[in-house]
C-alpha cells in the first residue's frame, strides 16, 4: 500500500470537460486519505461558474498500486458544486486517466 500511496500522492494538473460541454482546468492535490480538486477556467471561454477557484475536498475512498477512486466533495463548498466520484488509472508515473460517474473523461499529469 505504501507504494500505492507513493505514486498518487502529489499535485495533478490537467483537463476535463464540465456538465455544461465546456472545457475547465483540473489541479488536483492528493494526500494519504484525501485531498483538494480545484477547477479553473479554460483558456479561451469565459464563464460565471461560481465553482471555479475554490478548494473542494476530495476523499480518497480506495486505492490500488494503479487504480485510485475519489469522491469530490463540492457541495460542502457550494451548493451545486461537482459532487461525483471518479476513478483514476496510473497510466505510467506522471500520468492519470479516468472517468467521473457520470461518465466524463480526466486526464492528467504530475507536477
Amino acid at each position: 500500500m505504501a507504494h500505492a500511496q507513493s505514486g498518487f500522492q502529489g499535485k495533478w494538473v490537467g483537463t476535463a470537460a464540465k456538465a455544461t460541454g465546456e472545457p475547465v482546468q483540473i489541479q488536483l492535490v492528493i494526500a494519504k486519505a484525501g485531498g483538494t480538486l480545484r477547477l479553473e477556467q479554460a483558456q479561451g471561454y469565459v464563464t460565471r461558474d461560481q465553482c471555479l477557484d475554490r478548494d473542494i475536498p476530495v476523499t480518497v475512498n480506495s486505492q490500488t498500486e494503479s487504480e485510485l477512486n475519489v469522491s469530490i466533495k463540492g457541495n460542502t463548498v457550494l451548493k451545486g458544486c461537482i459532487d461525483e466520484t471518479a476513478t483514476l488509472k496510473l497510466v505510467d508515473g506522471k500520468t492519470l486517466q479516468g472517468t467521473l460517474q457520470d461518465g466524463r473523461t480526466m486526464k492528467l499529469v504530475k507536477k
